[in-house]
Formats: structure tokens, C-alpha cells, sequence
């Protein structure tokens, strides 16, 4: 009797002990990673620096200075317009493009008709480069709003439907042949079954989409439109001023990284949560 009040002593110390260390582990995560973050900027910057000991200013400028000029670039008010003019070109384009894609995935990922029938074009979209979609839109429908939106469309719906379209393909069978046991409607199979198990590929669908959208709208800027990142790159490659070049390429990355962590990482986090993390290394 007393071995067994003993063991269970020891049990609940440890309990008592473990529950504190449970509850903080979250924040030390939390912390560690952004620890791990800023480490990773600050790495990036270091490189920076050296790389201006070796090359001139005029090739690469210091970080302080650049830094210095995205400040202008803020305070003046041209970032606002031209980031926004960018921003509402990616948005558009690729909200045109998941339209298209989640649909097509989903069939393309649930019927073998229409797998082998949308593969070709599909496989061709994706092979084509951004750059020729982008000239291609811009000879077609000149150099309007309709061209970089149809640009960042055709290049990134490609790309967006292989990723639904595998995803779908991996699902869970079981489940599909449940709604079929229970006399679900296709629709009602769609949506309760399939597209919750798609979350994930569509999260992770959404992140490269976004990085390839930006990277079109910039390309298709360039070629001769009045306002933008990309036009205001072009205007800082044409004075030769790297200063004013990664300038606006920081205020672009910053964006990006504001949309991936603070939007798009925290609904991957949130539609995500009930799925344990996988850490081989541990």
C-alpha cells in the first residue's frame, strides 16, 4: 500500500511540474521562431554589409542608405499609390485565376474523363514562361488594367489547378464512399467533403500563386505602364540607381511578407489547428 501512495505521489509531482512547462511551451515556440526569424534578417543584412566593402556604392549601396530611401519613399507618398496600384493588379488577376482553378482542380481531381482532358492544356499553361503570357496579354489587350489582370490570371491558374487537382486526388476515399452510402448530392459532397480536406492544398495553392502574381504584375509593369512597383523599378534602372531599385524591391518584399505572416499564415494556423505537427528531428 505505502509503494503504491508513493507512486502516486510521484506521479502527481510530476503532473504539477509538467502543467506549467505544457502551457508555456506555446509562447517559447512562439518566441523562438521569431528569435529565428529576425536571426535570419539580421544574416542577410551581415551579407549586406560585406558586399559593400567589396563593391562600390554605385553597384551596391550601403543597407543604411537604402534603408534611408525607403523612408523617402514612405514619407513622400508615391509608395502608397504605387504599391496600391500593384496590390489591386495581383488581387484581381489572382482572384480571377482561383475562380478558375478550384473548380477545375476538383473535377479534374474526381473524374477521369475530365482528367485526361484538361491534363494537356493545363501541363502546356504551366510550361509556358510568365514573361511570354505577359507579352502576349499586353499585344492583345494593349496596355490597360484588362492586360496585367488577364497576365497574372493566365500565368498562375495553372499552377493553382495542379495543386487542387492533386490535392483532390489524395483525399480520403472512405469519406467519399460514406456520402455516397448516405445519398449525398454532388454539391453537398463538394462542400462538406471534399473542400475541407482541401484547406491545406488550397493555403498552400494561395501562397505560390501570390509570389508568382507579384513577380508577373512587376514584369508586365515594366513594359510601359505609368505607375506601379515595376514601372517605378524601371524608373530607377534608367538612372542607374541601385539605391532607388532595391528601395522599391524592400517596400515590395516588406508587403509580402506582411501578407504571408500576417494574413495568409495566420488563416493557414486557424483553419489548420486540429492537424499535429510533424517535427522528424526533435
Amino acid at each position: 500500500m505505502a509503494k503504491e501512495e508513493r507512486v502516486l505521489a510521484e506521479w502527481t509531482t510530476e503532473r504539477a511540474v509538467a502543467t506549467p512547462r505544457l502551457k508555456a511551451g506555446p509562447l517559447r515556440e512562439a518566441l523562438r521562431d521569431a528569435g529565428l526569424r529576425i536571426g535570419s534578417l539580421a544574416a542577410l543584412l551581415f551579407a549586406w554589409w560585406l558586399l559593400t566593402l567589396v563593391f562600390p556604392p554605385t553597384l551596391i549601396p550601403k543597407p543604411w542608405e537604402t534603408f534611408r530611401e525607403v523612408a523617402t519613399i514612405i514619407t513622400t507618398g508615391d509608395f502608397f499609390g504605387e504599391m496600391g496600384a500593384t496590390l489591386r493588379r495581383v488581387l484581381v488577376g489572382f482572384g480571377v485565376a482561383m475562380i478558375a482553378s478550384i473548380p477545375l482542380g476538383i473535377v479534374m481531381g474526381t473524374s477521369r474523363s475530365l482528367e485526361s482532358f484538361f491534363e494537356p492544356p493545363v501541363i502546356l499553361g504551366l510550361t509556358m514562361p510568365g514573361l511570354i503570357w505577359a507579352v502576349l496579354m499586353i499585344m492583345f489587350f494593349g496596355l490597360s488594367e484588362i492586360s496585367a489582370y488577364a497576365a497574372v490570371a493566365v500565368t498562375i491558374a495553372p499552377m493553382l489547378a495542379i495543386s487542387i487537382w492533386q490535392g483532390t486526388k489524395s483525399i480520403d476515399k472512405d469519406l467519399i464512399d460514406m456520402s455516397k452510402a448516405f445519398h449525398a448530392s454532388s454539391w453537398s459532397k463538394v462542400v462538406d467533403v471534399i473542400l475541407p480536406q482541401l484547406v491545406s492544398h488550397i493555403l498552400a495553392a494561395v501562397r505560390y500563386g501570390l509570389g508568382l502574381a507579384w513577380k508577373v504584375v512587376v514584369v508586365v509593369e515594366m513594359f510601359g505602364f505609368s505607375n506601379g512597383v515595376g514601372y517605378q523599378v524601371v524608373r530607377g534602372f534608367n538612372v542607374f540607381s541601385m539605391k532607388v531599385v532595391l528601395a522599391w524591391a524592400i517596400t515590395f518584399l516588406v508587403v509580402m511578407i506582411i501578407i504571408e505572416f500576417g494574413i495568409i499564415g495566420w488563416l493557414e494556423r486557424a483553419a489548420t489547428r486540429w492537424r499535429p505537427r510533424a517535427e522528424a528531428w526533435r
